[in-house]
Parts: C-alpha cells; structure tokens; sequence
C-alpha cells in the first residue's frame, strides 16, 4: 500500500461517501466499507506480525459486513494458550498501528477457551461470537475456533442466551420506543429498526447449526441469513424481499446520518429528518408512497406530500415489516423458555381451521392457506370476542392473506357482519391493532390504507394517523377499568361501537388534506359506513367526526364559566348522549396523540365543560334560560360561600370583595381558602403579594397587586425570566383596581412544578419590578445570556402565525397564534396594553412548538372593539411583535 493508513482511509471514505450521494444502495455502501476497512486491517497485520499462532476476527457490525461511516469497529486477536504472552507484543503493535491511522478500535485478545467462556457471561459477547469473521492471520487457527463454536451451536436451546437477548430488546424497546411509528425513532435501537433484525439472526445462530454459514466478507450476513430462512421454509421470497428492502433503507437512511454528522448517533430527530429525506433524494409526491408495502386503495384526492413525509412514511412501512418479521421467527425461541404458557395442548376448537392452544389462537398444521376473506376476518372475529392473541404461525398466514379482500369482499353484508361483532367485542383496539398490523384492515377497508404509516412532520404529533388512532381506541376502551367519571359515562353508553367506529374514522380525511380533514373524513365516513352496514349511525358519526376538535378547543382556549360559551356548545346537540360520545372521544384523542399532551388540569377542564353542558342539555334549557340558570348557580355558590367565610372573618369584608370582582368565573376557579387569603392579602401594605400553591406537575402563583400600567406583562415578563413557563392565567381586576392573577407554570427545564428557591426568586423580582427597582429588559438580559446556552428544541416552519378576531356578547376576544418563543406572554401583553387593550382574560396553550394565546379584551372606554380597521391595526401590531421576537431569537441563536 503506497499511501499511509490514515490517508488510504481518508480518500476511500471520501470515494465512498461520493458514490452514497449519487444513490448507491445501503448494502453497496456497507460493502465498500467494510471491504475498505478489511484492506486496512489486513495491511497492517501483514506488514507487522506472521500469520502463525494469531489470528485476526471482525466482531459485530463489522463482522456481519455490515459497516457504516461511524460504526465501531469491533476486533478480537485470537491466540493459542501457550503462546499467549508472546503474540501479546504482536496485538499490541498491531493494535496501536490501527489506532495512529485514526481508527476508533475496540478490541480483545483471548485464546479459544476464552472466547468460548464469553457463553454464560455476557449475552452481548457471546452474540459478537456467534457473528464473527475471520480476517488474517492463522487459518487453521481460525477454523478450530469456528468447529468449537459450532459445536455448542448443536446443542440447541440455549436458553441462557434465548433469555438475554429477549431480556435485552425488552429493556432496549423501553429505552427507545416500543412502537414502529415514533415522532423521532432511534434507526438502530426502536422497534422495527436493525437491532430488532440482529436480534433474530442471534437468536438462529446460536440455536440451529443450519444457520451456522461462514459469513461471506462479500455478502453481508444479513442477506445470508434472509436466503437460509427462505431455504428453511420461514420465509417465502416476498418476505425476503420486503425484509431486504427494509433493511437496505435502514443503511442507506444510516450512512446519511453518519456522514452527515460525521458521528455514530442513530436517533433520527426531528430537525434532522427533513435534511437525510432531501439528500437520500425524496421529493414531493402525490398520493401515499408504497402502495405495496402499506396494501394502498383508492388515491383520488390525495394530497402532494413533501419529501420528508415520503422519507418518514417509507421508513413506518419498512419499520413494520421488520418488527412483524421479529415477532413473528422470535416466537419459537419464546416457546423454548416460556414452555409453561405454550404445551399447544388443544383446549376448544372452533371450527375444522382455528382452535384455542393454552392462551393463543392457533390454525391447523395442515391449513397454509386461507380460501377467501372471509376465514380471514373468522380469526379476527374469534380472536376479539373470546379475548386470546393470534399465534404467530397464524399471523404469518393472515398477513399472506391480505390480497383475497377484493371489491367483492369489500360489498360483501357478510363480512360487514363480522366487522360489526369486532366493534362489539371487548378486544376492540387490540383486534384492530393486529389487522392493522397485518395489513387486513387497510385490505377491508381501503380508505384507511391512506392513513396507514401517514406522517404529520410536527412535534405535537408522536405517532403516525393509524397508531394515533388505534391508541386512543385503546385508551378509551380501557376506561372501563379505571376510576373516573368517564368510566361511567362510558358504561352508560347504549352503543360502544358508534364511538369505536368513530375514532377508527376521525382522522381518515387527514391524507387528503391535513387542514379540513373534519370536514372531508364526513363523506369518506359515508362510504365506509354504508359498507359496513352501519349507516343508521352516520349522523351521530358525522356529528363527532365533524366536531371532534370542538371541545378542546373550547375547553383550552374559551372562558367556560362564560354563559357565551356554554350556550354556544350546547346548542350542537341535539341530545345529551352526543355530549357523552364527544367527551369521550375527546380525551381519546387528545390522551393518544403525545406523551405529554394528557394533563390533569387538561382533564378537569375537559370534566368541568362536560358537567357544565351536560345539565343544561338534560334540562333541556335554551338561551336566556341558561343565563338565568348559570346566574342562579352563581348565587347560591356565592352564598354559600360568604356564609362559610363569615364564620372566621367579618361578613362585609367577604360581601364586599365579591361585589366588586365583576367575575362569575372567580367563585368557580377558587377554593374558599383561597378567596379568603386573597381578601386578607388585598387588605395588606406590601407592594405585590405573591401566592406559590403546589399542585401534581405544576404551581399556581397568584399575584396580588393594585393595577399599574403594563402590570399583566410584567407578571409575565418576571416569570418567563425565572424559567416558569406559564400554560394558563386568569386576569381579575376588582372594581377598586386590586389585581388578582393566577398563573399556572411549570419549570421550563423540569416540566415540573416550581422549587422553593425558584418562587423566592420569584416573589422578590415581582416586587422589585413593581416598585421600580428592576428593569424588566435588564432581567430579562440577564435571562437571555443563560437561555443562549440551552439546546432549543427544532423550529417547525409549519407553525401557524395568525391574529383572529370573535365576537362575544361582553368581550373582544383575540387569538394569537405563533411559534413558541422565550418571553412570548410578556411581549405580546405588552404589546395589546400599548394598544390601549385591557386584558380581562387569557387563555394560554402552547403546543410542544406551538402557541395559541386567546385574550378577552375591552378598550379602555370598555367597550369591545367592533371596527374592522380597528381590528386590522391591533391585528398588524401584534404579527409585527411576533416578527420581531422571531428575529431576535435567531440573532440570538446565531451570536
């Protein structure tokens, strides 16, 4: 070799990076690396060391031939027992040469004994022998090495290492996702991703002599593998060459990174994916990509999708295959150590093909196929209504079914029949789940093929359209076990399956078009319906799918102590059943689509909405009888409430505080302990008096203060300095000018409640601000420098930015929608107090990388603002303010 190690490495990646940039595939680029590493090593061993009594092995990655840019690269030195000290010297001038060319090595010198000692030590070990490659060196060596290996592969069942590995994707899938269709998904370790893939090839190397082959330094193992599952009838050659598609995907998705990052991290973030789709050559595409893959129907109306939702589309699709193909070959080895749970001693059979084995549902030996669609949906249908899970062997035959559900399946009342008996079951989600799984439910029911796999690129969104949707049928099918009230509104439910069917369609008009898809899901939920044979159900399904995100946003972002709003919901219903049907679906949805997104306070304002507007409706009470009722409630709770203070603090003084809140929210938002420390603390000479109350996740401040211009944004500014990201305020102003605000915050960095040293903090800043001691841009300064430093989360080009108008019988109400920014709350209210607004009430949402802020306001003549040019100048105004944050974010970012 002319060049140097280092230099030889340097211009082969380069070459090799190249011919990945103009499209080689991921197999081409594992090949040309590790054949380009194979020369450097060997190189180096044959310029330092004899090829007698050692003997050189590629380990993992790149000992199944599989290596990418930044992968390690694992050796082990073997070496005869009694020659052990003298080859030492040799491995470690081997050794350190490798390591002066630059190279990261991991390594190990161990004679034959040793490396066998590795079984019963260490699973991770044991598995880098079982995939080792021999590079230079002794061959006879070598070869000794591998007979002894094989002979312990011969003994079969080894449940030491069967264990371990199933021990280690369980703790792995915990790590990094037990779902295939994550926001952000680790390539190597999630489910469905390459580990997964490995783990099975252990799992046969080290039990079956037949899948013991020299790894071929020319054909990656992976492939081997793929052709000695085909050979040993476990695969046929469409599942070879899904699961190497898969896996070629994966490589190359890999190497991208790599390069890219010129590091071995393998979590594929949310900033990153847009920029790996564009250079792996993913454009914009119209209609859902993999038709095959994701068993696709009709693609009329499809909307263009960018390229980084093809990119991650593909990679659900590939994802599901490999973690199907996981479940279902990893299963013979669960049987091997779980022998309890699986004797396939026949307990009841069902019919001449499906009988129940223990706890699983099993097909008959001698059935590899199925005859038609409709012994297909018989599995589903006994699987759900006696509540066991299907064996693998007869998933495997399911998924090869898929293709029997033609146009005539799809009209058939028979097979709409079964469909309907599934809804009915007690295993709903899980039943859909698997023919989802399976590709049978995009094959029944080809609209929801569009949704299979279907990427939202946001960060509010945690899992695709299809998993989002069959997690909240599973979150609101096991209300029946949990202790709420949702639990009996659920049980009071004449008809469970109306709300299972609509929450398999709420979301099916999203591939056509994100923005409406409420309204487009109306008519494809026709269709599917009128198949199905449920088309009595289509108004109240219409209604839900049509008002699905009503509730939260009333919830959210509206006043529902307002008689406004709730006379302005009720009036939706036609009967109370549907309020029941929407709450319920409501917190499915919102429970089921990000890990953070389902709050307590999230359920007790979605709970308080639901009590609300259930008893207007079951007392069947419309416009100014709602007023009357809603003020009634108000008075008794206002009288009640002066009497139980008035026990311990003059009567009038209680009186007088609620006349002149102007509020009928206050009684509802405040416990009597509160109220009263508000009258004591109102009363007191301190400048601000500032209130902590700890809740679950989150701290109520209640500031107390006469009002002062600017006041509102200068709450916020303090708190926004001191890390309290505020998600809700309530603004009350009494008629003598004494502010009482609460604001409901978690720590910025935590997401958890407030530390002590944080609300001292706190506490003295508001004070310091309201007396003029501290200058809020000086704070906030101060606070910019600290907040520099932080790792931002990615910014999503897709956030809305808009400022809405509606009207309210009392109020003008503003919404604000914007990217989530430091200092937004401050600035935006100081921007609306500039603008002669006074705030009466806030609403503030902020959704992972999203706000929407809603404000009543009244102009300081109190009234609301009507004009249209009025509008248009606040309107102007506040957009300018939330440029400006923008770009003094990314000054900041970029400093």
């Amino acid at each position: 070799m002319t060049l140097s190690i280092k230099e030889f490495l340097a211009e082969r990646t380069d070459a090799i990076a190249a011919a990945h940039r103009a499209g080689a595939g991921g197999f081409a680029t594992c090949a040309s690396l590790t054949a380009m590493m194979d020369e450097a090593v060997r190189s180096v061993f044959h310029e330092l060391a004899s090829s007698k009594d050692i003997a050189i092995f590629a380990l993992g990655g790149y000992g199944r031939g599989e290596l990418c840019p930044k992968s390690d690269v694992d050796l082990m030195v073997l070496c005869d027992q009694e020659k052990k000290q003298s080859v030492a010297e040799k491995a470690k001038k081997f050794l350190h040469s490798l390591w002066d060319a630059g190279l990261d090595v991991g390594h190990s010198v161990r004679t034959i004994k040793e490396a066998l000692g590795q079984h019963d030590e260490a699973v991770e070990s044991w598995a880098s022998m079982l995939e080792s490659r021999f590079l230079c060196g002794d061959r006879a060596l070598a070869e000794s090495f591998f007979d002894e290996l094989r002979k312990e592969v011969a003994k079969g069942k080894d449940r030491w290492f069967i264990e371990g590995v199933f021990d280690e994707v369980r703790s792995r899938h915990e790590r990094f996702g037990n779902s295939v269709k994550l926001l952000e998904p680790n390539i190597k370790k999630s489910a469905g991703t390459l580990r997964d893939f490995q783990s099975l090839f252990w799992l046969f190397r080290a039990n079956d002599t037949k899948f013991f082959f020299p790894i071929d330094e020319k054909v990656s193992a992976s492939r081997q593998f793929l052709e000695a599952l085909v050979q040993a009838n476990l695969l046929d050659e469409d599942e070879r060459r899904a699961c190497e598609e898969a896996l070629a995907f994966l490589f190359r998705t890999r190497h991208e990174m790599h390069f890219r990052r010129q590091s071995s991290s393998d979590g594929l973030e949310y900033a990153l994916q847009r920029d790996v789709a564009e250079a792996l050559g993913y454009g914009r595409r119209l209609d859902p990509p993999l038709a095959r893959l994701a068993k696709g129907g009709s693609s009329s109306g499809s909307q263009h999708l960018r390229s980084v939702e093809v990119f991650m589309r593909e990679y659900y699709l590939h994802a599901r295959t490999l973690h199907r193909l996981y479940q279902n070959l990893s299963q013979r080895f669960r049987e091997i150590v779980e022998t309890i749970h699986f004797t396939f001693r026949r307990t009841q059979k069902f019919n001449e093909r499906f009988y129940r084995s223990e706890d699983v549902l099993g097909v008959e030996s001698h059935i590899n196929t199925l005859a038609n669609a409709q012994q297909v949906l018989e599995a589903f249908v006994i699987s759900a209504e006696e509540d066991i899970p299907l064996h693998p062997r007869l998933r495997g035959l399911l998924v090869r079914s898929a293709d029997l559900f033609d146009d005539e399946a799809h009209r058939s009342p028979d097979l709409a029949a079964m469909f309907r008996r599934i809804l009915r079951s007690r295993r709903v989600a899980s039943t859909l789940h698997d023919m989802n799984e399976l590709n049978v439910l995009g094959a029944f029911i080809p609209e929801w093929s569009e949704l299979v796999a279907f990427f939202q690129h946001n960060m509010y969104h945690y899992f695709t359209a299809d998993e989002h949707t069959l997690i909240a049928i599973g979150n609101v099918e096991r209300l029946r076990e949990q202790q709420h009230i949702m639990r009996e509104v659920f049980r009071n439910l004449r008809r469970k399956d109306v709300l299972y069917v609509t929450l398999l369609l709420h979301d099916i008009g999203k591939p056509r078009g994100v923005a409406d898809h409420e309204i487009t899901g109306v008519e494809i939920a026709r269709t599917v319906l009128e198949r199905l044979g449920m088309s009595e159900v289509f108004p109240d399904v219409a209604f839900l799918i049509r008002n699905h995100l009503v509730m939260e946003q009333l919830a959210f972002r509206r006043n529902i102590h307002d008689s406004t709003t709730i006379k302005e919901f009720a009036s939706r219903f036609e009967r109370p059943e549907l309020l029941d049907y929407l709450y319920l679906h409501t917190y499915a949805d919102l429970s089921a689509v990000n890990k953070n997104v389902w709050t307590e306070w999230k359920s007790s304002l979605l709970l308080e909405l639901y009590q609300l507007t259930s008893e207007v409706l079951r007392r069947n009470l419309k416009g100014a009888q709602i007023d009357e009722f809603k003020q009634s409630r108000h008075e008794q709770a206002a009288e009640s409430l002066v009497a139980k203070l008035s026990e311990t603090m003059p009567r009038e003084h209680v009186e007088e505080h609620l006349s002149i809140i102007g509020n009928d929210a206050y009684i509802a938002l405040f416990s009597g302990d509160e109220i009263k420390r508000h009258i004591h603390e109102s009363k007191s000479d301190a400048t601000v008096s500032t209130v902590f109350a700890h809740q679950e996740g989150y701290t109520d401040v209640t500031v107390i203060a006469e009002d002062a211009p600017f006041a509102l944004s200068k709450f916020c500014a303090v708190l926004s300095a001191n890390d309290a990201n505020i998600f809700d305020a309530n603004i009350f102003t009494r008629d003598d000018g004494i502010i009482i605000d609460r604001f409901r915050v978690t720590d910025a960095a935590t997401k958890s409640a407030l530390s002590q040293a944080a609300c001292t903090k706190i506490a003295s800043d508001l004070n310091d601000v309201m007396e003029g001691k501290l200058d809020i841009e000086h704070l906030f300064a101060a606070h910019r420098i600290k907040w520099k430093r932080r790792k931002k989360p990615p910014a999503n080009p897709n956030i809305r930015t808009d400022v809405q108008f509606e009207d309210n019988p009392r109020y003008t109400i503003i919404d604000v929608y914007a990217p989530d920014s430091l200092g937004f709350l401050y600035r935006i209210t100081e921007t609306i107090s500039k603008l002669n607004l006074s705030i009466y009430f806030a609403k503030i949402a902020t959704r992972v990388d999203g706000i929407l802020d809603a404000f009543y306001v009244l102009g300081r003549d109190g009234k609301r603002i009507t004009e249209p040019t009025r509008q248009e100048e606040i309107r102007i105004e506040i957009l300018n303010t939330v440029r400006q944050i923008s770009e003094q974010e990314l000054s900041s970012a970029s400093a």
